[in-house]
């Protein structure tokens, strides 16, 4: 019997042995493919970055910054618009926004004129046409065909409005 109960202890001993090995393969092979995936993320990473287009113009270095435009500003209008039933009154700041090659002395002998040609054309909008969103950009297409009309040679780039109020 006591070698029975030995042998039976000495069973015991190497399957629990072999339990830790292959519980420490297990853990070995885990890891090993733990590492795989990081490798293979960062393998990834580093082929898929965006490359440079093709023939896109790289400068150097930046020379110098664009002139800035030249900004005439409107005098302040002010119209009585009516709907029919009651008087609205609007103001409206707007600013001019000219090339860099344009001389502001070339301008502003213009800004009177445009001023007087807007409040004519504004006369004869609905009030209800300025209200919401559409309205500085109804203003906007005003100004800019009043503008290119009255310089014709000269060319407007943009309308800014700094202030329109209707009430």
């Amino acid at each position: 019997m006591a070698k029975t109960a030995a042998a039976a202890e000495a069973g015991s001993d190497d399957s629990l042995s072999s339990l830790d090995r292959t519980g420490n393969r297990l853990v070995f092979a885990l890891m090993l493919l733990m590492v795989a995936f990081a490798g293979a993320g960062a393998g990834g990473a580093l082929l898929l970055r965006p490359a440079p287009a093709q023939g896109a113009y790289v400068p150097a270095r930046i020379a110098a910054a664009p002139a800035p435009a030249v900004y005439a500003s409107l005098p302040t209008l002010i119209v009585t618009l009516n709907d029919g039933r009651r008087l609205h009154e609007l103001r409206l700041r707007a600013v001019l926004e000219f090339d860099p090659a344009t001389p502001l002395e070339t301008v502003t002998p213009h800004l009177p004129r445009i001023a007087d040609a807007m409040n004519q054309r504004l006369l004869d909008v609905d009030p209800a046409e300025l209200r919401g969103a559409d309205g500085p950009a109804y203003v906007k297409d005003a100004l800019r065909f009043v503008a290119n009309r009255t310089m014709r040679p000269l060319k407007l780039r943009q309308v800014l409005i700094q202030d329109m109020l209707l009430r």
